[in-house]
């Protein structure tokens, strides 16, 4: 593949990469203070979703020098009941990119040990994060238990069935959690191809989109699965199913990128 042709702008990219990481954190804290506080007073999840997606999404995006492509929104039901985002996970940047470019609001599941960090796991909390103790995976499975509720009241929730953040350009082997929580739910899978966001901020760095001014990043979603039709006993089918669809479109993604 030819590398694009650099570009004098792309200079820039290097003191932005402080400036956004210096804006992320103090912006995720003063969030992590208001966010929970104005749930509390108002009770809206609507403002929640609000001030997730355009408050702190959305500026890290744009400031990043990212531009987010959405394929395939029309694809995802906007029906009373919640629905599972599967999505591939590679970098950090998977998180403002999918809260930018999914078509519902969702809540993540994220790494326990996040939640023990002061003031932001009592934000994770209160916005309704799922805590996943990848350690007691019957912790993980009451975690999930406890939320079959929340999906059919119209919450989505965003996993990823990889379990932790892959090295380099490649889709690890899936997880059965995932799989088992949405047969218990009787949920649609909605797998969703994250491509492009390794090069803004790849594994163990700090320096978000450095060396190009602007970068494109693919949020491909590809046609629910229904996981109504298996059960406990058929969850590995469902389990390669959904992996065997999304690797093609990973592999074309990650080729176009």
């Amino acid at each position: 593949m030819i590398e694009a042709r650099r570009s004098p702008l792309d200079l820039i990219s290097y003191p932005r990469a402080v400036f956004v990481l210096i804006f992320g954190f103090v912006s995720t804290g003063f969030l992590s203070v208001f966010i929970p506080v104005m749930a509390w007073l108002s009770g809206s999840k609507k403002l929640v979703d609000w001030l997730i997606e355009d408050v702190w999404s959305l500026p890290l995006v744009v400031l990043a020098g990212v531009r987010v492509e959405v394929r395939g929104a029309e694809l995802v039901n906007q029906s009373k009941k919640g629905c599972l985002i599967l999505f591939n996970h590679s970098s950090l940047w998977d998180i403002p990119v999918l809260f930018k470019g999914f078509p519902r609001p969702f809540r993540f599941g994220a790494k326990v040990e996040l939640f023990k960090i002061p003031v932001f796991g009592w934000a994770m909390r209160m916005c309704g994060t799922l805590p996943i103790d990848r350690r007691n995976r019957n912790k993980v499975m009451k975690v999930y238990q406890e939320a079959i509720t929340r999906i059919e009241n119209g919450e989505c929730f965003a996993l990823a069935p990889e379990g932790t953040r892959q090295d380099g350009a490649q889709l690890g082997k899936f997880k059965r959690g995932p799989f088992e929580f949405a047969i218990n739910a009787e949920a649609d899978i909605v797998p969703v191809i994250i491509a492009g966001a390794l090069k803004v901020l790849p594994k163990h760095s700090a320096w978000i989109n450095v060396g190009r001014f602007r970068r494109r990043v693919i949020v491909q979603i590809l046609p629910p699965v229904n996981a109504r039709e298996y059960t406990m006993e058929t969850v590995e089918a469902l389990q390669d199913r959904v992996r065997a669809e999304m690797e093609p479109a990973f592999i074309q993604l990650n080729q176009e990128i």
